[in-house]
């Protein structure tokens, strides 16, 4: 089973080494041999010498049983250890993964807030500048002839 567990080309039940890109750097998952025989579990059996010949007896006695039993003790232990490691690892991109993604949910409110304004707000706002500038000219002629007009008083 470890052979198809992979995900677009990569297996890390095979020892491949899978690498998640994100901004501002990446992450390198590295995968583990998850094959039975890389476990230490034996499923050939003893070899037994009978009168025909060698043959593989399984659990033909006690001290076999025990024997795999550990191995599976020892195979469940590998399992929950690099368990633990993949787990670390994927919290890691989960958490950058939701970083990104807020960011982005950010970025994308911003961005429509800027292009959805309103024309009509838009277009009256105009108008009052121009209002603005219309009168500081008017203002500014007024009193540029008012200060002629005293200017000629004094003459």
């Amino acid at each position: 089973m470890a052979g198809t567990g992979g995900y677009k080309g990569n297996n890390l039940l095979t020892n491949d080494t899978l690498t998640v890109g994100f901004e501002g750097g990446s992450i390198s998952v590295k995968g583990f041999n998850a094959y039975a025989s890389d476990m230490k579990i034996n499923t050939t059996g003893a070899a037994k010498k009978s009168v025909t010949g060698t043959v593989n007896v399984k659990w033909a006695v006690a001290s076999d049983i025990k024997f795999d039993l550990n191995n599976l003790d020892k195979g469940v232990a590998k399992l929950k250890s690099e368990s633990s490691n993949l787990s670390s690892a994927l919290s890691v991109i989960n958490i950058q993964q939701d970083f990104s993604t807020s960011k982005i949910n950010l970025l994308t409110t911003g961005a429509n807030d800027l292009t959805a304004a309103d024309s009509n707000e838009e277009g009256a706002n105009m108008l009052m500048l121009q209002t603005r500038q219309s009168l500081s000219t008017t203002a500014l002629s007024l009193s540029s002839q008012a200060a002629q007009s005293v200017l000629k008083l004094f003459q």
